[in-house]
């Protein structure tokens, strides 16, 4: 047994079918039965049952892939350590960034990274806040950029810019009419959101019921994509910054109106896993998002908070 008996036994199973593998790796089927035969030799068990659509594990293969994983993570830590050493960052960095954000960092983010650094492997997740925070939590995530509201923020949270957020709808219609939207009308509208327990979700339900309204949740939508084509389409209106829906204004296709009475805020925060020490790459990797994030001390000094403003409507 070695490391890439391991890493093959990793990828068989993440694809659940051999042919799959050799198609990836440019193998003849037989080569790799062979090698998944002398790795269940060694183990001395079988890891995989053979079924009409491919591989499933056995219930030992399912006991020792946890192992599996873990000595695989250690020996990448290894290898990056080592070319840390050599002062070259180098190696896999798994970056989780917030749907609504992606725009903003992403494409400038990788291409500075492959200029600057092009030793360092970039892998990207997109998903909302709670999925980050999971992902980050379970090791499976090395940094995250994701969005808290209000005034809710945790210790590992480092705050890299606040911005206000909007009504958004479709132009023309008319809460989207003015500049700006008082919260307390935010219950006479229906609303295209993310469902519990979402950082947005849970913030405005805080502020309604603070200032004693209810909200008219018209549909759940746990996709910044869908949430907002189904707004763009006259199927509600939601809640989002101004950068979220930047490519949707240019093109006509939304409106907004700025949240005033209270002003509400989402804050970018960086954090980084817990879960395992960081790498050199993933350090160069945080660090490159800080510069390009551009923070605005004074809206982290002084942020609105719903708190401090959501005294009721009358």
């Amino acid at each position: 047994m070695d490391l890439k008996q391991l890493q093959l036994l990793k990828d068989v199973v993440e694809a659940g079918s051999l042919s799959k593998v050799c198609a990836a790796r440019g193998v003849a089927q037989s080569a790799l039965s062979k090698q998944i035969t002398a790795l269940e030799q060694d183990f001395g068990a079988r890891l995989f049952y053979r079924t009409g659509r491919g591989v499933v594990l056995t219930e030992f293969g399912q006991a020792v892939m946890p192992r599996v994983h873990t000595l695989l993570a250690d020996c990448e830590l290894l290898r990056a350590e080592v070319r840390a050493r050599a002062g070259v960052p180098s190696g896999p960095v798994r970056l989780a960034v917030q749907a609504s954000i992606t725009q903003i960092i992403v494409g400038s983010l990788f291409q500075h990274v492959r200029r600057d650094f092009p030793r360092i492997e970039l892998r990207l997740m997109e998903g909302f806040a709670g999925h980050i925070e999971e992902l980050l939590a379970h090791g499976r995530a090395d940094v995250g950029v994701f969005s808290r509201y209000g005034d809710h923020r945790l210790r590992t949270d480092e705050a890299l810019a606040t911005d206000d957020l909007f009504l958004v709808g479709p132009p023309g219609h008319t809460w989207i009419g003015a500049e700006v939207f008082p919260f307390c009308d935010l219950g006479k509208v229906p609303l295209v959101l993310p469902g519990m327990p979402d950082g947005l979700r849970l913030m405005l339900t805080q502020a309604a019921r603070q200032a004693g309204i209810e909200l008219d949740m018209a549909v759940e939508v746990d996709s910044l994509t869908a949430m907002k084509e189904i707004v763009a389409t006259g199927g509600g209106y939601t809640v989002l910054t101004r950068q979220a829906v930047a490519a949707e204004l240019q093109l006509g296709r939304l409106a907004i109106a700025r949240i005033v009475e209270p002003v509400l805020t989402r804050t970018l925060v960086l954090a980084t896993t817990t879960h395992h020490p960081l790498t050199s790459a993933g350090r160069t990797v945080a660090d490159l998002i800080r510069r390009q994030a551009q923070p605005q001390p004074t809206a982290l000094a002084a942020p609105s908070t719903v708190a401090d403003e959501a005294t009721g409507c009358r």
